[in-house]
This record gives C-alpha cells, structure tokens and sequence, in this order.
C-alpha cells in the first residue's frame, strides 16, 4: 500500500494473505517496504514452520543498504524490518518479487578484464567488478599505464560506466555486448569529444568457497584468462590459489581437531575464522601476465590480517615461467642499490614507521619480491607489519620505468619497456 496514510521516508507498508479455497485471508503486515527498488523483496530458498524466508532490502537515512532476513514465526512475520539484524551478504539466485530492474544483467558476477581500442589506435585496458547490477573498476591506456577510476550499472546488453577524477565525471562510457565482443563510445563530460570503443574480455573469475565448521569459511577468486594466450596462464595461475586454497581449509581443520582435543587451545577466539583470497589482472598481454592477489585472514583477535602476493607469468620457451624480481634487471649492474634507495626514499616519504627509524634497511627492501608491473612502472607491496605498524596499513611504492631503465634487463619479462 502507497501513500501518506501507508508510510513515508522510511518505506511503505505491505500486507501479506494466506490462500484458502474460499478466500485470502490476512496474515501479516510489514513496514518499511521501499518499492520499486533494486531487490527490494526477495523470497529465499529457507523456510520457518513451513513458509519461506523473505529477504528485505533496508536504506535510507544515510546509511548504507543491507538486506535483513524476515522469518515466519509460526502465526506472522515480523512488523519492522530496520530493527532486524543484517544478513552477511545479498541474497543470491532467489527468486525476486519486487524489483526496480528485473532485466538481465551485461556482466557475469565477479571481475573481468578486457583489452581495448579507443579510436582507431589508442590501446587501453579495463577491469571490472560487477555485483548486483552495480560496475566499479577502472581502466589505463597502454602508452601510460595510470589507473583512471570508473563506476557504473550493467543491465541487458549495456554497461555505462562514469569516468572520474577528483571527485568528479570526465567522461562516460557506453559498452554494448555482441556475438564478436562488446562495442561502445567514449564521449567526455562537456559532449565536445567523442570515440569509438571495441573490447575484448581476455579474463574472468574463477572462484571456490568452503564452509567448515565453527562458522570458518575459506574462499579464492582467481582470473580465468580466455583465448589461446591467455590459456596458456591458467594453469599455471589456477595451481598456485588452489594450493592456497587447499592448504588453508587444511590448517583451519588441523586447528579445530586440535580444539576437540584440548577445549581450551584457543579460549574464546575460534569462531568465525576467515581466509579470502582475490585478484586482479594488473597487465596482461599475450606473453606476460601481471595480477596482484590480495588475501585476509581472521583467527580471533582483536582483527584480522590482509595483505597483497604477486603472481607474475611471462612465456619462455612456450611454457608459462613465474617472474622473480632479479628475472627484471641485468646482472652486471647495481640494480639492487638502486632499487633499494628509491624504495627507501618513497617509504620515508610515506612515513613508514620502520623504515624511517633504520630497522628497514636499504638492502632489505631491494630483496622483496612482492611486486607487480603495468606500463606504469613496477608496483611493490609492503603489508602491514613489514615496513610499519598495523596502525599505519599497507604501503604500496611504483618505480617508474624512467627510474629503471638503466637496470632493466633488454631481454627479459619487462624489455618492452627498457627502451
């Protein structure tokens, strides 16, 4: 029911009925019923006495939205969905009874990657994230490699996307999905320039989850690369966050035989337990491959742990070869001093704690193999606790090719950029 007398701001109130062979009968009413909205009523697959779960959408006031899960009590459902705890995530593959966009989704769920033509010679490439309708990613243009953020809604053929910087849209991008791969413009935010776009996807999401017990979870996502070039990677990058993957549901397990065991091992801190591993295609290219995998853990404590690992391939000898930071540079040169300085001299400038106090040294640094690369320069990740307190977060340093050229190897994994 719509209207002053129904609701307001915070939603309007709908009236559920029992069928009888004669008639419908009230059973229950709710309030805070926003529609149409994205989802805004879900019937869920799980059931109370007997009637299905309903998944309610909850916003509004500033806050952001969430879905509560609504349970049947056995005589009604519960008035007021805003006092309801939150579920943990989005229902997924339920079936919608209110919806604002009931159409087909552009992108499959999870990351993507593309590689692409803007105009008839600008190489660009693009990574997207699509959950729920809602597009957020960015792209970079080959010549340059810098990070240009963008934000959108897939829905039926068509994904657009907002191109911004500083807060604000520079341009906006219009991708329509064909038989031959996906098609658009690029028109900037003032309408005076326009370009044709193509792309090709080149990668999607893998992804595996394991529930165990204590309310622990395991999950990967790993890209998926398409194409004869791009399959020659997938082994190769499948093997690597499998193993993770495998090894972690394995210890969480190991540490709960031992909690049967010995009841008070971990006192309180055993519930809950998280390990989730992500990705990102940072570069890609028929020979090499960048992608800069992120991980969180949670095993009780105050909070968890995250951090980011490399997983670098290039092709030599037509088999897929991970790539080592001395794969990068030329041996007879001081490479490692002078990597060393400018990652010393960035930190510093960052205010990693450790490094500027001295317990970091020089050629500490020059030893980490946590990096990735794109035409940008090679980027190196430091997670917390490495170069500074937890308090203090990550520290990411990019090395520009302009730094390295000098020392970069002209026939190894990064060539095309020693020139």
């Amino acid at each position: 029911m719509l209207g002053r007398d129904w609701g307001g701001t915070g939603g309007q109130t709908m009236f559920l009925f029992r069928g009888t062979k004669k008639a419908f009968t009230f059973l229950s009413r709710m309030t805070g019923i926003h529609a149409p909205m994205q989802g805004s009523l879900c019937v869920l697959d799980s059931k109370a006495r007997g009637w299905r779960d309903l998944g309610v959408r909850v916003s509004g006031g500033g806050t952001k939205a969430k879905f509560v899960r609504m349970r049947f009590d056995g005589t009604r459902y519960p008035l007021n969905p805003s006092v309801q705890p939150p579920m943990k995530d989005w229902p997924r593959g339920q079936f919608v009874l209110i919806h604002g966009d009931a159409t087909a989704k552009a992108l499959a769920g999870g990351r993507s990657h593309y590689t692409g033509l803007l105009g008839k010679a600008t190489r660009f490439q693009m990574g997207l994230h699509h959950e729920n309708g809602n597009v957020t990613g960015n792209y970079f243009y080959e010549k340059y490699g810098t990070l240009i953020s963008l934000e959108g809604e897939a829905s039926g053929r068509t994904v657009k996307l907002r191109e911004k910087s500083g807060g604000k849209v520079t341009a906006t991008l219009t991708l329509q999905h064909a038989a031959t791969g996906w098609t658009g413009q690029w028109r900037r935010a003032d309408g005076r320039k326009q370009y044709p776009l193509r792309l090709q996807l080149v990668a999607t999401e893998q992804a595996r989850r394991h529930a165990g017990v204590h309310g622990s979870k395991v999950s990967t996502a790993y890209p998926r690369f398409t194409g004869v070039a791009g399959r020659r990677f997938n082994e190769a990058v499948a093997r690597g966050f499998e193993k993770r993957f495998r090894e972690q549901v394995g210890d969480f397990q190991k540490a709960f035989d031992e909690l049967d065991s010995e009841p008070e091992a971990f006192g309180a801190s055993f519930q809950n337990w998280t390990f989730e591993d992500r990705a990102v295609v940072r570069f890609f290219s028929p020979d090499l491959i960048s992608i800069q995998g992120s991980v969180y853990t949670y095993t009780g404590g105050a909070h968890g742990n995250y951090g980011d690992f490399p997983v670098n391939f290039y092709l030599r000898n037509d088999a897929a070869t991970e790539v080592k930071v001395a794969d990068l540079f030329d041996a007879r040169k001081k490479w490692r001093a002078l990597l060393g300085r400018h990652l010393r001299r960035e930190l510093i400038r960052q205010e990693a704690h450790y490094v500027v106090e001295g317990e970091v040294k020089v050629a500490d640094l020059a030893k980490s193999e946590n990096f990735t690369f794109s035409p940008v320069g090679v980027e190196f990740h430091f997670p917390p606790y490495e170069v500074g307190p937890y308090a203090q977060g990550a520290f990411h340093v990019t090395v520009p090719y302009a730094t390295l050229r000098t020392v970069l190897s002209k026939d190894g994994p990064l060539a095309r950029w020693a020139k």
